[in-house]
């Protein structure tokens, strides 16, 4: 059988899982750290606290736990884990020299997903873990599948759900200012009836990918949160937001796509409602959003093809500024 390294894994295009062994012998720690050399990357632990600590700072794709340590044992470290909400999916298995079956079921009640018993058997062990690891890669495939938005490929209204927070309350903590804003293809519905549907899913990847690289270079991202419609953010801090805005305006235009549906010299075009803000604890994601889309539907029902600006930071009679 052919034996990876970390480096084939990594040619290979393969995930470097992590594994998080945590026993109060050394000898142990030693052989499991030798069944996996040149596999996965080993983090070891000699104590319960140590390694929730270590748990914590590496996120592990997987925990090796001794039930029989001293001051604090499996079991009760198992109860800490299952507690702790960046923690508590993490895959646990016990490993234990006990031979008694009622100590196995509780350790698998307790929400262990497998067992494995001293003195350890080399190939077991390893299949063991691979097989958690290998349900581990799954999970992982199903959930990034859950995140992202087929057609596009760009991250969906859940992702933005999450990462949109994140990035709020990180911007709160800095004080730095954000941008946060929405999208719309200029009269999508008449380009589908137009070109058809197949050919409308081919235009919203294009528009998608072209204003995904001009809001990467600014450090933004954009989120699929609609039928034609995008959420964005961007930080403000070291970036002029009109530019920034224009610039994903411009990109969409220089496509030149042809939407003979509006006229024969008509080019595929989006709208874009957008607010600069410091986040504050006044505020919240939704209430900005709730603005940014405020901005689009004056764009929307004038010119399109444009950008409706608001500063909050600065604009205190919060009067908009239109750029196109």
């Amino acid at each position: 059988m052919q034996s990876f390294t970390k480096e084939s894994h990594r040619r290979a295009g393969e995930q470097n899982y992590t594994i998080l062994c945590i026993d109060d012998e050394s000898a142990n720690l030693k052989v499991l750290a030798s069944i996996f050399k040149g596999h996965y990357d080993v983090v070891v632990a000699k104590t319960a606290k140590q390694g929730f600590e270590r748990a914590l700072n590496e996120k592990p794709d997987i925990i090796l736990l001794d039930v029989l340590m001293p001051e604090e044992s499996g079991f009760e470290l198992m109860e800490k884990l299952k507690q702790h909400p960046t923690l508590a999916s993490i895959p646990v298995i016990f490993i234990t020299g006990l031979q008694d079956a009622e100590d196995e079921e509780k350790g698998l009640m307790m929400g262990a997903c497998d067992y494995i018993h001293k003195p350890f058997n080399y190939g077991i062990v390893r299949a063991r873990v691979n097989t958690h690891l290998e349900i581990v890669r799954q999970r992982n495939l199903l959930q990034k599948f859950a995140l992202f938005d087929s057609l596009t490929e760009l991250p969906n209204r859940r992702k933005w759900q999450q990462d949109s927070i994140d990035y709020w309350l990180s911007s709160k903590n800095a004080q730095s200012a954000m941008v946060y804003g929405i999208i719309d293809v200029d009269h999508f519905k008449k380009y589908n009836d137009h070109y058809g549907h197949q050919q409308g899913d081919v235009v919203l990847r294009q528009v998608a990918n072209t204003i995904r690289r001009t809001l990467f270079d600014y450090g933004g991202a954009i989120f699929r949160c609609g039928g034609e419609e995008f959420y964005f953010y961007f930080p403000a801090q070291q970036n002029n937001a009109k530019q920034v805005l224009t610039s994903a305006l411009n990109s969409v235009e220089q496509l030149a796509i042809p939407h003979h549906a509006i006229s024969l010299g008509s080019c595929v075009s989006v709208s874009i409602g957008a607010i600069q803000v410091i986040p504050n604890e006044k505020l919240s994601v939704e209430q900005i959003m709730q603005q940014a889309d405020e901005r689009l539907y004056l764009v929307k029902n004038s010119t399109r093809n444009a950008v409706s600006f608001l500063d909050l930071n600065i604009d205190d009679q919060q009067i908009s500024l239109d750029i196109s």
